[in-house]
């Protein structure tokens, strides 16, 4: 085996990137293809650290500086160009507010930094962001945090070490590395998944176990190099590290705990190939083409991939297979033209005044300020065409204007004006303004209980809070949205309001599991609830939560009667405490982005109608006959929001901040007519 460059290298490369393309494209099978990237760490780290090696062996020392050169010849290039395609690509078909947010992610991988920004949106429950074109923008952020510090640690190495034993120090080190780094991740994917995912300490063992190997390759070369018996290793390695990405592949996915100790078995499976080498059947198939040249293009089909998986769909029509042959086809052939085009130019150095030695240092500036002023320019050409579209807009509510004059009308006068104004081909309101805090919980800051959490630390009370008579309010996000009303309404009437809200966990005693939280953390939450409600002794049980989110059909029973008896049970349970239980409605789920939608400049009002259907809905009608034997009030809040079908925007008020959450601001608006509906909210006093 020797360490210069080796053609099963370069197939082990398009294994990695054809399992995270065959993971993002959703193909059956691949659903732990994201294993890809860690393969690319290995690898990453092996190979840098090779040249690392080489140059201390010959130098005595590391030159940071054509180090960093020869990471700006290999990455920048490719990586800016297609984030420059992309943000044209957005500010010319995309909505204003899904370009200001791709301009913004471009922001942070143009210096590196996107796994903290994605680490960031991964546990924010309330950003309600498709996945970024840029996303995968956040395994080279990795990379790149790593080899800020490698280097220089291989540098102190060099300079403070004698050379004699200068390999066992660097060996040693990697070691340390790779030994901390893991244990960190164990702890932070027990403790933070969503961030752990993304994190550089977390996703280091990755990289210096690649390192680590570079390090030992030359011994474990002697062992497995004799005659038949090696040959026997060294194919065996190799088999069982294609049988353990394999085995990796078909059995992780999005529900595994990653990176932690699941990352060792893609970083062991990629070890074992190095190790093996290419002189075995595994290492035979990888050398030839076309894994040679998917290799090659590996880095191109990384960057291209992604963008192309992510705002495809939206440009190319059809959908299924079709459509995904389009765009892997679309995908190879830009990867291709970026490869030879962009890629092999500056490797090679046939653009001299910028790839010529430490002139190449300058790429980094550069190609930040073209990604930064890039981001800029697209979010101004953007508002450019809202602007444009607003000015038309202007003149057609001039001429109809009760369209707009919503105020101190009936709620449902107003949202049948809407639609019957976007039948007739009504622009959208010039004045409208989406925003994405405009919610519950980051506009008023009302408690509730988050993921990985079971309990409030704090009491939290509102409306009148010095009032004896007290009114709890429970269930998920979906009740909690109308904590607005409710406060205003407890206020005006001296009641106090006590939320047990949990983000996606209903009130009714329903199973419910998603990624973001296992069904025992919601059970219990429900416990900790009932006996902080028994506690409490109040006077009213407000109840809400949205209908069957989460739920599978179990043992044969559907999802739509475990409601039923989720909803029967757990009112039945309430009016042992009191018998003024008022039960809510759901609201439906829309099937548009109401941020793109309403900042979409092609969008008439008629676009940003959607039919009040759905899973929401259908969950109303199980919940009010669960409770029509029993003394508990159904209350209908859906004509509050729509007709048969539902705007998201009515006058200048956005309805919708997310698919399935009422703003803050037209919950104001619908306070007066709820409180109508609900009368005294403790009717004993």
């Amino acid at each position: 085996m020797s360490s210069n460059w080796r053609a099963d290298v370069q197939g082990l490369r398009a294994v990695a990137v054809g399992l995270v393309i065959a993971g993002h494209a959703g193909l059956s099978g691949f659903e732990g293809g994201f294993i890809g990237v860690d393969v690319f760490f290995v690898l990453s780290g092996f190979l840098i650290t090779t040249l690392l090696l080489r140059e201390t062996d010959r130098s005595g020392r590391v030159s940071i500086s054509q180090f960093y050169a020869r990471r700006a010849r290999r990455i920048l290039p490719a990586a800016t160009a297609t984030m420059l395609v992309v943000l044209a690509y957005s500010a010319i078909v995309l909505p204003q507010t899904l370009t200001d947010e791709i301009a913004g992610d471009a922001g942070w991988a143009a210096v590196f930094l996107a796994n903290v920004h994605f680490a960031k949106e991964a546990v924010d429950y309330f950003s309600s962001s498709a996945p970024s074109p840029f996303q995968h923008y956040w395994s080279l952020s990795v990379e790149e945090q790593f080899y800020v510090v490698w280097p220089l640690l291989i540098l102190a190495v060099a300079l403070w070490i004698p050379k004699k034993l200068r390999r066992r120090a660097i060996t040693a080190l990697a070691g340390l590395v790779a030994a901390v780094s893991l244990a960190w991740s164990i702890h932070l994917t027990a403790t933070e998944p969503a961030t752990a995912y993304f994190s550089t300490p977390a996703r280091a063992f990755e990289l210096a176990a690649g390192a680590l190997l570079a390090c030992v390759i030359g011994r474990l070369q002697i062992t497995t190099s004799s005659p038949r018996r090696g040959r026997l290793v060294a194919a065996g390695l190799g088999f069982a590290g294609i049988g353990t990405l394999v085995y990796a592949t078909v059995s992780f996915s999005d529900a595994t705990p990653f990176p932690g100790w699941h990352a060792l078995v893609p970083v062991g499976a990629t070890v074992a190939l190095l190790i093996a080498g290419p002189d075995t059947p595994t290492g035979w198939l990888l050398s030839k083409q076309p894994f040679r040249y998917l290799g090659d293009i590996s880095f191109s089909l990384y960057l291209w991939h992604w963008p192309i998986l992510i705002l495809g769909p939206d440009a190319i029509p059809g959908g299924g297979t079709r459509q995904l042959l389009i765009m892997l086809a679309l995908t190879l052939a830009a990867s291709a033209a970026s490869y030879h085009f962009i890629e092999m130019p500056f490797q090679r150095h046939k653009i001299p005044h910028l790839t010529k030695g430490r002139r190449a240092l300058a790429l980094w500036p550069a190609a930040a300020a073209l990604a930064l002023v890039a981001g800029t320019s697209s979010q101004a050409y953007a508002g450019y065409q809202v602007d444009v579209a607003k000015a038309s807009a202007k003149e057609w509510f001039a001429d109809n204007p009760d369209v707009l004059e919503t105020d101190d009308k009936p709620v449902p006068g107003v949202l049948k004006t809407t639609v019957k104004a976007a039948e007739e081909g009504a622009p959208l309101p010039p004045k409208v303004e989406f925003d994405a805090k405009d919610s519950w919980a980051e506009r008023d800051g009302y408690c509730y209980v988050g993921y990985g959490e079971t309990q409030l630390e704090d009491k939290c009370a509102y409306g009148d809070t010095k009032a004896k008579r007290t009114v709890a309010v429970v269930g998920d996000s979906h009740i909690g949205m109308w904590m607005p009303a409710l406060d205003t309404l407890a206020e005006q009437q001296h009641v106090k309001l006590v939320p047990f809200v949990k983000l996606g966990c209903a009130a009714y005693g329903v199973k419910q599991k998603s990624s973001k939280m296992s069904v025992e953390e919601c059970e219990d939450f429900r416990t900790w609830t009932d006996k902080k409600i028994a506690e409490l002794d109040p006077d009213t049980i407000v109840v809400g939560s949205r209908g069957m989110l989460d739920m599978k059909k179990r043992d044969g029973v559907s999802t739509e009667e475990q409601w039923r008896e989720g909803v029967r049970d757990v009112v039945g349970s309430f009016e042992t405490i009191t018998r003024d239980v008022r039960v809510f409605a759901d609201v439906p789920a829309v099937d548009n982005d109401p941020g793109e939608c309403l900042s979409d400049a092609r969008n008439l009002l008629e676009d940003c109608v959607v039919k009040a259907n759905g899973t929401e809905v259908d969950s109303n009608d199980v919940t009010r006959e669960a409770i029509k034997d029993t003394p508990a009030d159904y209350v209908d809040i859906v004509d509050l929001v729509c007709t048969e079908r539902c705007p998201l925007v009515v006058g200048d008020v956005v309805t919708y901040y997310d698919d399935s959450h009422i703003t803050a601001t037209w919950v104001d608006r619908v306070t007066p007519a709820l409180g109508k509906r609900l009368g005294r909210l403790d009717r004993s006093a």
